[in-house]
């Protein structure tokens, strides 16, 4: 895997600003991101994990230059995105796509599935227009197809893990250097989500291709990225090898991590089938339940983005943020908690 990254993000701040009311005139902020810092190496699959709501997505359309920054900046094989102009901007849209979440709005219900793969290769100009037909039947194949005079179908005849299988295809057509998937298994079933997974690897190892991948499944994420960020009402708490993001059978970690990377590990279903109500010790609940300290909304706008929830905060949270911390090799916590990793100085 290279190390040099093919995206960067620069202390990437994203606002939002909406009215209070439906009749009022005045406006708040909804602050979506705050000084991301974040790298995607080339060839490297690095996995985003966090609670709905927290930012991923957004992070995901500011990286795809679907919106801008209000502050910082994103990198695109070193150049700002946000200085790209038309054509700038379609050569990037062929290096960096996209899989959606919503398998059901992404596709264009009035265009059969042909016309759907294909657009994009018209508009790029990846093959001969007499090849059309046989390109997006490679890319079919390529997303779990098999059955011939399947292009000409329309979205609405197929299932939802199939529509998300098709908006796979779209993305592979442009042969991309990096791409972007929200949560693409959680439309699918088991045996779907193992092919979609074999495939991305199979992409990432012999196409050189780079992914950006958001899910809330961690055991999937432990398997398929290299390195783990978690995200938290749109900071970047924690970020990992994946060597660090080792699960244990009763879904805690082996590794040190931030008290909300902890949370989200102790929140992975276990499955227990002796563990039921005319079982010892069910009374005290299930093994993999958490407490959650309960604190006043709008108590605390300062300090660690985590403090309202965290049984191990401190004074000293409520009134800093805390900065970035190695704890070991590539791996960094944003906690108050941990201290920085003391190098040996080399003798001269």
């Amino acid at each position: 895997m290279d190390n040099a990254p093919i995206c960067s993000i620069e202390d990437v701040s994203k606002l939002y600003r909406v009215k209070k009311g439906f009749f009022s005139g005045s406006t708040k902020e909804i602050k979506a991101l705050r000084k991301i810092n974040l790298r995607i190496g080339k060839r490297e699959i690095l996995g985003l994990v966090g609670e709905s709501g927290c930012g991923k997505s957004t992070l995901a359309r500011l990286v795809l230059g679907l919106e801008k920054p209000t502050g910082g900046r994103v990198r695109f094989e070193g150049i700002d995105l946000s200085s790209l102009e038309s054509q700038g901007l379609k050569r990037f849209r062929k290096k960096a796509q996209m899989v959606f979440q919503d398998p059901f709005s992404s596709l264009n219900p009035k265009k059969t599935i042909f016309k759907i793969i294909s657009q994009p290769l018209k508009i790029h100009n990846i093959c001969p227009r007499n090849q059309l037909r046989q390109e997006v039947r490679h890319l079919l194949r390529m997303a779990g197809f098999n059955n011939p005079g399947i292009e000409n179908r329309y979205p609405h005849e197929f299932s939802g893990g199939q529509r998300q299988r098709i908006g796979i295809a779209r993305a592979l057509a442009t042969r991309p250097e990096l791409v972007v998937l929200d949560e693409p298994t959680s439309a699918l079933d088991v045996s779907i989500q193992a092919q979609i997974i074999n495939l991305i690897l199979d992409l990432q190892e012999s196409k050189r291709l780079s992914c950006l991948f958001i899910s809330h499944d961690l055991p999937i994420v432990e398997f398929v990225s290299h390195r783990i960020a978690v995200m938290y009402r749109g900071t970047i708490c924690e970020i990992m090898p994946r060597e660090a993001f080792v699960l244990t059978g009763d879904g805690t970690a082996s590794q040190p991590h931030h008290p909300y990377t902890k949370f989200l590990m102790k929140s992975i279903p276990v499955p227990r089938p002796m563990a039921n109500s005319h079982c010892e010790g069910a009374e005290h609940g299930p093994a993999n339940q958490v407490e959650v300290v309960p604190v006043r909304t709008g108590e605390h706008r300062e300090g660690c983005p985590f403090f309202h929830r965290c049984r191990e905060r401190t004074g000293r949270c409520a009134r800093q943020e805390p900065a970035p911390v190695e704890v070991s090799r590539e791996h960094v916590i944003n906690c108050h908690l941990f201290s920085p990793l003391k190098r040996s100085s080399k003798a001269e």
